[in-house]
């Protein structure tokens, strides 16, 4: 057996799925829409910098406050809250893939 190989077949399983669907069909309208995908890029650097800065917790917490009031304008946008909504649902399904994974692994440890 070879495991890249499970890899792949893991993986097309995977892109079989209706979430995968989903967030493929929402990622394709947020692509083509230059304004909305420049908007969640930038929404998404400002959360990466909240999370790897280094900030004292007076600062951390404005910065989230800020990013939580820009959370909420771009889901109110239709187009971003279908987005979100499917990347939330493909993110559950690939966690609970790894989930099984785990405990087969953990589990036969024992």
């Amino acid at each position: 057996m070879n495991i890249g190989d499970k890899a792949k077949e893991l993986t097309n399983a995977v892109m079989g799925t209706k979430e995968y669907t989903e967030l493929k069909q929402a990622k394709s309208v947020i692509d083509k829409n230059k304004e909305l995908r420049s908007k969640i890029e930038d929404f998404k650097k400002k959360e990466d910098a909240l999370y790897k800065g280094k900030l004292s917790s007076s600062e951390a917490q404005k910065r989230a406050t800020e990013l939580n009031k820009i959370f909420e304008n771009l889901n109110s946008i239709p187009e971003v809250n279908r987005f979100v909504n499917a990347e939330k649902s493909f993110n559950d399904m690939l966690q609970k893939v790894y989930r099984q994974v785990n405990d087969t692994l953990e589990a036969s440890l024992k």
